[in-house]
């Protein structure tokens, strides 16, 4: 059973008030996001966090490690470094992440000039929109290469070669 930190709780038998009692805390999803792209020393999490204290940031990943959402661990040499990264469990907020950033889109806006960016917070969470597939409408004939595929009008012709 998981130990959960959390000083506070919605105290709701709700799937949503369990999920928010273990990921709500102000920092929390943003230290997630910033752990998808893989292992990261606290240093460098502190880094890409602007605005977060080091008490926060150090609470946050002590309470993410009591839900079993985050790992630490000790790197081998020459590294000699504790890094953070998620757990299997953890790693399944990927899809949480890139539905709070669609969602988010919109109100983004022009960036202000208090605004900290990092290239990684918007190429490493948007989601990849899966290209639908093109049905052939018509049999690929003698007269076009071999691997043609012929769709309708409003589907590319994709040649590869």
């Amino acid at each position: 059973m998981l130990i959960h930190m959390s000083r506070r709780s919605y105290d709701q038998y709700c799937a949503v008030a369990r999920a928010l009692d273990a990921v709500g805390e102000r920092w929390s999803l943003l230290i997630v996001r910033e752990l998808l792209g893989g292992p990261r020393r606290y240093t460098d999490l502190h880094a890409d966090l602007p605005g977060v204290s080091t008490d926060i940031l150090a609470a946050r990943l002590k309470q993410l490690e009591g839900e079993g959402l985050v790992l630490r661990r000790r790197l081998e040499r020459p590294a000699n470094a504790t890094v953070y990264e998620l757990t299997e469990r953890g790693r399944e907020l990927r899809r949480v992440i890139e539905a709070l950033g669609e969602w988010g889109l919109p109100a983004l806006g022009e960036q202000r000039p208090t605004d900290a960016v990092r290239e990684h917070w918007v190429t490493s969470v948007m989601p990849v929109t899966p290209v639908a597939p093109v049905t052939p409408v018509a049999p690929v004939t003698s007269s076009q290469p071999e691997n043609a595929v012929v769709a309708g009008p409003e589907d590319a012709v994709v040649v590869a070669g």
